[in-house]
């Protein structure tokens, strides 16, 4: 399959501007593809208010970064957002899992450093869809992507590249809501205990069984003496009782709980 040239486009305005409208128009033109395809979103973030220009600016000048650094894509700048929106394909005999992941790290990472170069207040996430493969959803594409971005922001809170094959389970609890989490007593005690006194009770307990309950373990990770993890641990039983380390019938299901409560933190 010959490359699809950067600048051959299918104007937004004429594919209108709500999302579903959008997609459905996409996957009607009957786009040739690759074997392998993909949806990547980058998004802009601005820590502060900026001039108009500036803003317009450093997204030309990351779209051009783009066009330059990919040159096996489609681009669609999706309208009224700060989100750059790419379909990326390969060819069978060149697409390698690992080949295409250190590909769009390599250039999420440059052109992290393109942007600190021109300004320090805008921040940049991105977010990679699974393989889809024989008939392509532009639709499905996209909102795995999206997904993978929107749980990205929220796990790691910093500039980062989130495939969404390795969302785990957050494919799932990305459905939560803040409040079902916190009619939970004993993490809402915990929560609540970390953020009056500025502690990360929870993130213990998250490493803690991660880590099948080994205190050694849970240290060498956190790179924390042992001692102190068995204070937390004792903090965090004084807190919410001694069911939520010990009962294994109930293991697994505050496991999730420590997952599903990152996706809410401030």
């Amino acid at each position: 399959m010959g490359e699809i040239p950067f600048e051959q486009s299918y104007a937004i305005k004429d594919l209108g501007n709500e999302l579903e409208k959008l997609m459905r128009k996409i996957d009607g033109l009957n786009l040739p593809l690759y074997d392998e395809n993909f949806a990547l979103i980058c998004e802009l973030q601005i820590d502060m208010p900026q001039n108009k220009h500036e803003e317009e600016f450093i997204k030309r000048k990351t779209k051009d970064f783009l066009r330059n650094a990919l040159d096996t894509h489609f681009l669609f700048a999706l309208p009224k957002t700060d989100e750059i929106l790419l379909f990326l394909g390969f060819d069978r005999n060149r697409y390698e899992s690992r080949t295409y992941r250190n590909m769009l790290r390599e250039v999420f990472c440059k052109l992290q450093r393109e942007i600190r170069t021109l300004t320090s207040h805008f921040k940049l996430v991105a977010g990679v869809s699974s393989s889809i493969k024989g008939e392509f959803s532009f639709k499905k594409a996209y909102t795995e992507a999206h997904i993978a971005k929107e749980v990205g922001k929220r796990i790691y809170k910093e500039e980062t590249l989130t495939f969404y094959d390795d969302l785990g389970i957050y494919k799932f609890l990305r459905f939560v809501d803040r409040e079902d989490i916190l009619k939970d007593e004993s993490i809402r005690c915990i929560y609540e205990y970390d953020k009056k006194h500025n502690t990360n009770l929870l993130e213990t307990l998250e490493a803690f069984m991660d880590n099948n309950g080994s205190i050694k373990k849970t240290a060498e990770k956190t790179f924390m003496h042992p001692n102190t993890i068995k204070y937390r641990l004792n903090k965090i039983k004084e807190l919410a009782g001694e069911d939520i380390l010990k009962d294994e019938s109930k293991r697994f299901y505050y496991y999730l709980l420590t997952k599903a409560i990152r996706l809410i933190l401030d």
